[in-house]
């Protein structure tokens, strides 16, 4: 019995020794000091249950207030018919198209405007002097009803800011080169003309080739030629108080040629016909030179027709043919030529008859002369000679006595 409870003091001795030395050997727990609390304290609370403040509305950029201030005194300027006001706000990078701007200018100077809108809708800024936007213009010209006395277009437009002010820089265009020929076009996320200009490249250097290898003249200057999605945009950006514009072509300015229906590209024979009258500006020194209106017309046509098949060519002789034999009284006669000296202000298809007309005179002298005395002669009239001068000078006889010369080969077309 004693030794029993002997064995049970020794036992509980044991166990009271292992447990002390188990808590030696456990590590303290720490206690955190302040700013651990405080931290655990923010990492974990809960968000208070506040309603959240009304949001305020984003300013307006200071790029976008700036092309608002210039737009406005842009419509203000045209309103007022003040042309230097307004290309105070129009760019001088490109002096191609500051001419053509200072020409459409003095078009609403001479034909006033009573409406005129710009709205810019799209601004992009990528650097701090440039910025690019889609331009929509609407106008009305004043005191006059009649199609095509109002309308508008929206371009691709970019503008440059110079010294203290944003300044309109035209259109926003992509850019093909070929040799003596900058193709121009609008690409972008809303208007994509890539695919039609890419056609017409491929074709410009054939142009090139035949219609300087023709006249035997090459031009100092690149020909720039615009493609435009319609008319409507042509003329907005032209002259508004010209309508029914589907190609346009000035001294000193670029080719500007819509799309055809359904976004086609303009075809070999347009874009030559343009190009031909280009090289016509340059070798008159950057005028009209001495050509009538019907001369330069037909010459045009001239080149246009040398990318056209051989049939269109004969179709539009004997057509003109015809009319050399219609009897006196009958509305399709021949044209008088000094009805035909200066631009008519006639519809579109009764000009293309008239520009028929000087085609085949071109085609006459080409035919009976040969090229070599045919280039010399639109040589001289380019230099500023007068046409009678010119054809004597250089095909033999007057102008009368040639004109009687193309009467009788137009019967023979027949």
């Amino acid at each position: 019995m004693r030794f029993r409870r002997s064995f049970a003091l020794v036992l509980a001795a044991l166990v009271i020794a292992l447990a002390a030395c188990q808590k030696a050997e456990e590590a303290p727990t720490p206690t955190p000091d302040q700013a651990s609390f405080e931290a655990a304290s923010t990492l974990f609370a809960r968000p208070p249950r506040e309603v959240p403040p009304t949001p305020t509305v984003t300013p307006v950029s200071a790029v976008e207030l700036e092309l608002n201030r210039s737009i406005a005194r842009m419509e203000q300027a045209v309103l007022a018919q003040d042309k230097d006001g307004y290309m105070a706000y129009v760019s001088e990078r490109d002096p191609l198209f500051w001419a053509e701007h200072s020409r459409w200018a003095q078009d609403w100077v001479d034909s006033p405007l009573e409406r005129f809108d710009i709205e810019l809708y799209g601004i992009r800024s990528d650097t701090p002097d440039t910025a690019t936007a889609r331009m929509t213009i609407l106008w009305t010209q004043q005191g006059r009803v009649y199609a095509g006395s109002a309308g508008g277009a929206t371009i691709s437009a970019i503008f440059y800011f110079e010294d203290d002010r944003w300044r309109f820089g035209g259109e926003d265009w992509r850019t093909l080169e070929t040799d003596g020929i900058r193709l121009t076009y609008f690409s972008d996320p809303i208007v994509d003309h890539s695919e039609q200009a890419n056609a017409v490249a491929e074709f410009l250097p054939g142009i090139y080739r035949t219609i300087t290898g023709a006249l035997d003249f090459t031009p100092d200057a690149v020909a720039p030629i615009r493609i435009y999605d319609n008319t409507a945009t042509i003329q907005t950006m032209t002259r508004l108080s010209m309508p029914r514009i589907t190609t346009w072509n000035e001294p000193g300015e670029g080719i500007k040629i819509a799309l055809g229906p359904n976004e086609l590209p303009p075809t070999e024979p347009q874009i030559s016909r343009a190009f031909t009258r280009f090289v016509l500006y340059e070798m008159a020194g950057g005028t009209h030179g001495g050509f009538p209106w019907w001369l330069e017309e037909g010459i045009a046509e001239f080149g246009g027709n040398l990318l056209n098949t051989l049939s269109h060519r004969n179709r539009v002789v004997q057509r003109v043919a015809a009319r050399s034999l219609a009897p006196e009284g009958a509305d399709e006669r021949l044209i008088a030529w000094d009805s035909i000296e200066t631009r008519p202000d006639w519809p579109p298809d009764e000009l293309q008859v008239a520009a028929d007309q000087g085609f085949s005179f071109v085609q006459f002298v080409t035919e009976t002369f040969g090229e070599e005395a045919r280039n010399a002669w639109i040589g001289a009239i380019a230099a500023d000679d007068p046409l009678d001068d010119a054809c004597t000078a250089h095909l033999g006889a007057g102008f009368a006595e040639l004109d009687e010369q193309w009467r009788a080969w137009l019967a023979e077309q027949l």
